[in-house]
């Protein structure tokens, strides 16, 4: 049976459409459509009958005439979308049948475009986990409400891959410096509420996730009017508008936002990491308000490919230039070309098979990555 434990139930008593899996559940109420990703224990992860079920809704709702609003959210509280099925993928890779996976990502990538173009609003809901394929489906859409238990990320770096699903284009158009994005994509860093809220990749916020939807669906009103009643910062501005209150706290990342331009700017990630190395050694000998943090990205670095780390950077250059549907296509190439290398089958062995975290990356270090290979690939 399908956990709802933290949310109310709404597709029991909405009018069905019917996506061709139990894995995503979809109805209508009123003037709102709901979606409800319905695959917890693997926490969302997308797989082709999901991403094929979302097509269905948006070839069902995507012009406006059925429903005002889309809802797109879990039927759990612990992940909204913890990414795309890349473990059924790297099974695939290991024995030689890349197509597959080719496939895979052509199909989602060409899901999260249709995100962008729809002529409705999308609303999703990210309670809980979302990372890499979970932005891809929420990124690209109007409406991205953040609540106290959102944990986001673009971790890519850890399992031989690079940021995805459009996020090379979203991270590179934020409200933000560009090198902001950057820095979330080279690192992994684990966005909380405050960081969603801060780079523009969360648009409103919630106290209560559950109330929120049930509002949505359950009241006639405009998409406005239920976003600015349930909305924590709306009420907080109206009631102490001189404090310029943020409910959802402190952003580590605005915080050491002058920090993160310097680390990030540079001809490639070779002189950024060495950046990064140098101020860890600082800061940790002068013991640095930027200590801990500066620690942690040490920490994700270390962890991450290299190869996969030149190749972000590279990638995200060209994409500062493009628009999405650019961007996905140049996603597809790099992807396509990391995964046909045992980085990535050894990336997820090490974080999402036997999870001991000790990956044998080769080259082992930014030094052995030829950087001219990644330019010639986004250039072609």
């Amino acid at each position: 049976m399908t956990e709802h434990t933290g949310f109310p139930s709404f597709i029991d008593r909405a009018e069905p459409l019917d996506v061709g899996t139990d894995l995503v559940a979809a109805g209508r109420i009123g003037c709102t459509g709901v979606v409800e990703l319905r695959r917890p224990k693997a926490l969302n992860s997308l797989n082709d009958p999901m991403i094929r079920a979302v097509d269905v809704v948006l070839d069902s709702w995507g012009d406006g005439t059925t429903v005002d609003r889309i809802l797109l959210m879990s039927s759990a509280p612990r992940a909204f979308c913890a990414g795309g099925d890349v473990r059924w993928v790297r099974d695939e890779d290991a024995q030689g049948n890349y197509q597959i996976g080719d496939d895979f990502f052509e199909l989602e990538y060409s899901l999260n475009n249709r995100l962008a173009e729809v002529n409705v609003p999308v609303i999703a809901l990210l309670e809980g986990v979302v990372m890499g394929g979970g932005f891809g489906i929420s990124a690209h859409g109007s409406h991205r409400v953040v609540t106290p238990n959102t944990l986001g990320a673009m971790p890519e770096g850890a399992i031989g891959f690079v940021p995805d699903v459009g996020m090379s284009h979203k991270l590179t158009h934020l409200p933000v410096d560009q090198r902001v994005g950057l820095f979330v994509a080279v690192t992994g860093w684990r966005l909380s509420p405050a960081d969603m809220m801060f780079t523009g990749l969360g648009t409103h916020y919630v106290d209560d996730a559950g109330a929120f939807a049930a509002a949505l669906v359950d009241s006639d009103a405009g998409l406005d009017e239920v976003l600015q009643l349930h909305s924590t910062a709306d009420a907080a501005a109206q009631s102490e508008p001189h404090l310029g209150v943020q409910p959802w706290g402190e952003s580590e990342l605005e915080k050491h936002q002058d920090l993160i331009l310097e680390l990030c700017t540079g001809e490639d990630w070779a002189e950024m990491e060495a950046k990064i190395r140098v101020a860890a050694s600082l800061a940790a000998s002068s013991r640095s308000l930027h200590a801990e943090f500066i620690e942690k990205v040490v920490d994700s670095i270390d962890a991450a490919n290299p190869e996969s780390l030149v190749a972000t950077v590279e990638l995200f250059r060209r994409s500062q230039s493009t628009d999405l549907t650019q961007a996905l296509e140049l996603e597809w190439k790099v992807g396509a070309a990391l995964r046909r290398r045992n980085n990535f089958i050894e990336g997820v062995r090490s974080v999402l098979i036997d999870k001991d975290r000790k990956p044998q990356f080769v080259p082992a270090t930014v030094a052995g990555v030829n950087v001219g290979k990644w330019r010639d690939l986004l250039r072609g």
